[in-house]
């Protein structure tokens, strides 16, 4: 019998520590605060035809403007190009554009429009143009 009760008694206490973690509501709010600032270090995946690459780093200022520095490399070229980004980041709408891009040979800007509402990232468009040109490349933008 005391053999029984010992068991019992381990297993009561290893299912307590066991059930022992983050709330839900723990959970939530670590979430809701990662998404709450765009500012730090973002990379991309692209997909479709000769994609983009994109590497920067944002600061948030007053008034939700956004403003960074970075690298850009399509798929074809054989090194990356310094990059500026601008935009606005009013919770959840995440909106920038990307200065200094050379695609094809041809420089040319960048600008997405995306809800960042999950820490997954924003899946979005690129939509590059240039004077009478434009192409869109799906990406998915990430914080790293």
């Amino acid at each position: 019998m005391r053999r029984s009760s010992v068991g019992t008694g381990l297993l009561v206490v290893l299912l307590g520590t066991a059930c022992v973690g983050p709330t839900e509501k723990e959970i939530n709010d670590s979430l809701d605060a990662q998404l709450r600032s765009v500012a730090g270090d973002w990379t991309s995946v692209a997909t479709g035809q000769n994609p983009v690459r994109l590497e920067f780093r944002l600061q948030e200022g007053a008034g939700g403007q956004v403003s960074g520095t970075g690298t850009a490399k399509e798929e074809n070229a054989a090194a990356p190009v310094p990059i500026t980004v601008s935009g606005t980041y009013q919770r959840p709408a995440l909106s920038l554009t990307f200065d200094g891009i050379v695609y094809e040979g041809q420089s040319v800007q960048g600008a997405i429009q995306g809800s960042y509402t999950s820490v997954g990232g924003v899946s979005t468009t690129l939509r590059l143009t240039r004077p009478g040109w434009s192409r869109d490349i799906p990406i998915l933008l990430q914080e790293k």
